[in-house]
């Protein structure tokens, strides 16, 4: 697995960008299932003793907010009160789900907020989503061999619709 680590962390940016996006839908699956069965998912503040809905959603707009690039849905703002709860043990689920609702929270902070610089960070998370017995190594391979085979059609695309391949321009 270091050697599949170390091949992640030298991909460009857009790769590892879409690589996190593979493994954080597959954990956004982890997290559906679970809200699904469990709606509404409920805890209380200990601070004031309120009870807090959580937002079921969240996760799935932070990832439309990373492929719009932007924060179009308020998420930064909706993931306050949850994080903190989560950090102060008012707010717990199972390890995979944990994983996969953090893992989905640190790809939003990486890509559209910055406030996040560990690439590897979210691939943890997301691949410790899927729990311990699951095939990890072969399940990031896959995502970065996905990765480059849609950069590699997305080139395609462009220089077959006219456009010049990104490499072939010059500055």
């Amino acid at each position: 697995m270091a050697a599949l680590a170390n091949a992640f962390l030298k991909l460009p940016a857009d790769l590892k960008k879409a690589v996190h996006l593979d493994l954080c839908e597959r954990a956004l699956l982890v997290w559906n299932h679970y809200r699904e069965t469990r709606d509404p998912l409920e805890y209380v503040e200990s601070v004031c003793g309120t009870r807090r809905i959580v937002d079921g959603d969240l996760p799935g707009a932070a990832i439309r907010a990373v492929r719009a690039g932007e924060d179009t849905e308020s998420v930064a703002a909706r993931y306050r009160e949850p994080i903190v709860a989560m950090q102060d043990g008012d707010l717990g689920f199972p390890a995979e789900v944990e994983f996969a609702y953090y893992a989905i929270y640190n790809l939003f902070q990486r890509q559209v907020t910055s406030r996040l610089d560990d690439d590897w960070l979210i691939v943890n998370q997301a691949l410790s989503a899927r729990g311990e017995s699951a095939d990890h190594a072969g399940i990031l391979k896959a995502a970065m061999d996905a990765a480059q085979k849609n950069r590699g059609a997305g080139v395609k695309a462009a220089t077959s619709a006219g456009e010049t391949a990104p490499e072939a321009r010059s500055n």
